[in-house]
């Protein structure tokens, strides 16, 4: 009992050191953008997407250490999933997402291509004729060396387009904080993120382990939940403070970044091997996801409360049914 009321503690925590280092991280990194005259979005591509996708990173890398490939695989594809169904779900329900940015739109094919990528990597039979699945250090080389060049792109658009409409962007974007106190939200909000994320995780994780259930199913559902957690509060009070192209930024770099970095970085280090059941089916329901979201984002620019209540429905349906075939020992719950 006393074990349970620790947890329940750390849990209650964790949300609002979430809640209050996505605060800050978002009203930082939003003014910072207008401090050096350029659009929220790159800031949501880069700084606000991997500094939220941090707790996926630590778990993934940490756990793969461990020798725990399952969790640190399915929390990505969890999180990917996550990230669209569950958090651009709710974040479009309580405000409509509008795409501003056309640099946004070229993004997408990006987090598309990493999604593909990632389930031909992994499958061993494409690359060696192996009838098995399992990220090897030359996965990782592959995913870390695209990574680079995304970042290296995100870059280069990011001073063309800063060039070529300076006065523009000075017109539109004008700053509140000095550059000192900006960057100090940035942090500050970044670590607690991390921190929170960490800590719901760990509650999450051992109350689920009380309950008796498996690696996999915890890294598909609770952990790849808290570790977006990050990317819901921010992404959610983006929306509410009218930062849509940080909230959509935001996302698909965090999904771009989880695939890349996470899951390359990791595999330089540890040979993964990843559930067939996993792979085939629940990286599959990330990539439908993923299509759905393009769809959604590119049919008028925007995703509207019914698109957000479609997405939430279906990633309830997604958990609802990982849940019944635990429940009732279906092979899709490894």
């Amino acid at each position: 009992m006393i074990d349970v009321i620790f947890l329940a503690c750390i849990f209650i925590t964790s949300l609002l050191v979430l809640t209050k280092g996505a605060d800050f991280l978002v009203g930082g990194s939003a003014d910072f953008a207008r401090f050096l005259k350029i659009s929220p979005v790159m800031v949501g591509l880069t700084i606000v997407a991997f500094g939220t996708s941090m707790p996926e990173f630590v778990v993934s890398f940490i756990s793969a250490l461990a020798g725990n490939p399952d969790i640190a695989i399915g929390n990505v594809i969890g999180s990917n999933i996550a990230n669209i169904g569950l958090i651009i779900g709710i974040a479009a329900l309580i405000v409509p997402l509008t795409v501003h940015s056309r640099t946004l739109m070229y993004e997408f094919p990006i987090m598309i291509i990493a999604s593909f990528l990632f389930i031909i990597l992994a499958n061993n039979m494409y690359l060696f004729g192996v009838q098995s699945a399992g990220m090897e250090r030359i996965d990782g080389f592959i995913l870390v060396v695209l990574f680079v060049i995304f970042v290296a792109y995100v870059y280069n658009t990011f001073k063309k387009r800063n060039h070529s409409s300076k006065k523009e962007f000075a017109k539109e974007y004008k700053h509140i904080n000095p550059l000192w106190k900006n960057i100090g939200l940035m942090t500050s909000g970044i670590v607690m993120l991390a921190a929170g994320g960490r800590l719901f995780v760990y509650s999450a994780s051992e109350i689920a382990r009380m309950i008796g259930v498996s690696e996999a199913f915890i890294a598909l559902t609770i952990v790849s939940i808290g570790t977006s957690l990050p990317e819901l509060f921010t992404v959610v009070i983006a929306a509410i403070k009218k930062e849509a192209d940080i909230a959509i930024g935001n996302i698909v770099g965090s999904n771009i970044f989880n695939i890349l970095f996470v899951l390359g970085f990791t595999s330089l280090f540890v040979t993964l091997e990843v559930n067939t059941v996993m792979l085939f089916f629940d990286g599959i329901i990330m990539l439908v996801f993923t299509l759905i979201f393009l769809l959604f984002a590119t049919m008028e620019k925007r995703i509207n409360r019914v698109e957000g209540g479609i997405l939430l429905f279906l990633y309830i349906a997604y958990v609802a049914y990982l849940v019944y075939s635990l429940s009732n020992g279906h092979p899709v719950v490894p």
